[in-house]
């Protein structure tokens, strides 16, 4: 899988009905249904991974192990979330395990300052100058690419609640679910990524 490089699209409202059907035929044993999950969850999940991992391939492996990991354990689905929210949860944790095995002593949440500094940049549909706006179309290859690297400046958890909010249009309490903190340490993770975000930016305004 690749990132797309056309604009960022506007997430669709899923049928959280119509998923709690499928969700039954698959833990009544039919492995064809689940493919409804993956495709409509897997392009938001392999761009949420990228944001955090900055690497395409990775990005694409840990992907396929997040589905592989939620056909395995759909039976355990409580619908306390929506599907989408549990697929996150499992991005996550999924990510953490994968940096804990490239660096043992290095929790996720510990990674160095040089590492998060590092160039790589995001997909084109990440980025959040893309669009078709004559404002945004406007604005030069370097000021993209100045805002690409003022995201990636972020440490991960703050990457990945922001990124949830901002672009997965998800809701506090949300985020909250996904990622296993309380929505005060959510909040704090948003205001301290976008103070971050608008001192990088401040000569942009």
């Amino acid at each position: 899988m690749e990132p797309e490089r056309s604009g960022r699209p506007a997430l669709k409202p899923v049928d959280r009905n119509i998923e709690a059907d499928i969700l039954s035929q698959v833990k009544a044993g039919d492995v064809d249904a689940f493919e409804y999950f993956v495709r409509t969850y897997q392009k938001r999940i392999f761009r949420f991974v990228y944001t955090l991992v900055r690497d395409p391939h990775e990005a694409d492996g840990i992907t396929q192990d997040v589905f592989v990991k939620a056909f395995r354990s759909a039976g355990g689905f409580k619908g306390e979330s929506t599907f989408e929210t549990w697929l996150i949860r499992i991005a996550i944790n999924t990510v953490r395990d994968h940096e804990r095995r490239r660096r043992p002593v290095v929790s996720f949440s510990e990674i160095s300052r040089d590492e998060e500094d590092s160039d790589g940049p995001l997909p084109r549909s990440l980025d959040p100058t893309d669009g078709t706006s004559p404002e945004k179309e406007a604005l030069s290859r370097e000021i993209r690419q100045r805002v690409n690297k003022a995201l990636v400046s972020l440490s991960p958890r703050q990457r990945a609640v922001f990124v949830l909010k901002h672009f997965n249009q998800k809701s506090i309490p949300e985020i909250s679910k996904a990622i296993g903190l309380d929505e005060g340490t959510i909040k704090s993770h948003l205001f301290r990524a976008a103070r971050k975000l608008r001192e990088l930016l401040e000569d942009l305004k």
